[in-house]
């Protein structure tokens, strides 16, 4: 097998089809023809001596021996991206925007210190900031709209990777004038509250359920929030009670705007998403990655630790 037949087009068809199942859908993206991409795969498969995919009812499946070739034809086309994106960045010099979804307010994202690290070790680089929620931003990542972003809680998509940032507390909040001084503990005396719902998809979704036991869906559901400044909004008004992140919770509480109660004590974690195959900007987005989690939020795990330490 001569290596120099494993040219780049025919590589970039194998993945799409791989990722689409799908000659058009593959076509489509790489903005060809069907019949282009379905003789880029018959080229690479004469050059490597094997049949890469099978027809089925479902499209195109990978083979045993395609699974096995469709790691390597990542890294290698992620090699020449990155090469690329160097080049572009020692030999343009120009400003390359990468868009970050944030889902919480930028201070409490550290997003000032953020763009100061930017500044200094990624001089090339734009950040255009985005407040979406978790759930919007993990989709928007997976489809590339997005090329990296905040998000709570775990997500099981295997074509995203999240790094670990920080546990983040989750308070329960209530009206101002709110009667009680703290919240039930009895599931039965906490389901008969009205309740603002976050969405199904968002991590806090599991959690009031947990909080309301089995029988969760007898609950007073009054209203539904897609986002936590919706879910305050609503409280603050008096519509019910409701799960914000816990620095938000403080914040509106010492505005006397909403009650924020001290237990139950909850929480979830922050992560940093980004794809595992970015279709853009690849090596500046894992620089970014590793700039977020190695150095911006490992100066924030030390100051809580810090502050978690007994004094004398």
């Amino acid at each position: 097998m001569n290596a120099m037949n494993l040219k780049l087009d025919r590589l970039k068809s194998f993945v799409l089809v791989a990722e689409e199942s799908n000659l058009t859908r593959a076509a489509q993206r790489r903005h060809s023809t069907p019949s282009a991409v379905s003789e880029h795969l018959k080229q690479l498969e004469s050059a490597l001596s094997v049949r890469l995919f099978e027809r089925n009812s479902q499209g195109m499946v990978l083979t045993r021996e395609g699974e096995l070739l469709l790691v390597p034809a990542r890294k290698a086309l992620g090699g020449v991206e990155e090469m690329a994106d160097l080049a572009r960045q020692l030999g343009q010099h120009q400003s390359v925007s990468v868009t970050v979804g944030i889902n919480a307010p930028p201070e409490h994202l550290r997003v000032d210190r953020l763009i100061q690290l930017c500044a200094r070790t990624l001089p090339s680089v734009s950040l255009e900031l985005r407040t979406i929620s978790s759930n919007v931003i993990v989709d928007k990542v997976a489809s590339g709209e997005l090329d990296a972003g905040f998000v709570y809680g775990q997500w099981p998509n295997e074509n995203l990777e999240f790094r670990y940032l920080t546990d983040v507390a989750v308070s329960v909040i209530g009206p101002a004038n709110t009667p009680l001084a703290a919240l039930p503990t009895e599931p039965g005396e906490v389901m008969a509250l009205p309740w603002v719902w976050p969405t199904q998809c968002c991590p806090f979704y599991g959690m009031l359920q947990q909080l309301m036991g089995p029988d969760w869906q007898r609950s007073r559901r009054v209203a539904t929030s897609e986002d936590e400044y919706t879910a305050l909004a609503m409280v603050s008004a008096g519509l019910g009670y409701g799960l914000v992140e816990h620095s938000l919770a403080a914040d509106w509480a010492s505005r006397n705007k909403v009650v924020e109660f001290a237990e139950p004590e909850l929480s979830t974690t922050l992560s940093f998403c980004s794809h595992r195959h970015p279709r853009r900007h690849g090596a500046i987005v894992r620089e970014l990655v590793a700039l977020v989690a190695d150095q911006l939020f490992a100066e924030v795990r030390l100051d809580q630790k810090v502050m978690a330490a007994p004094t004398e």
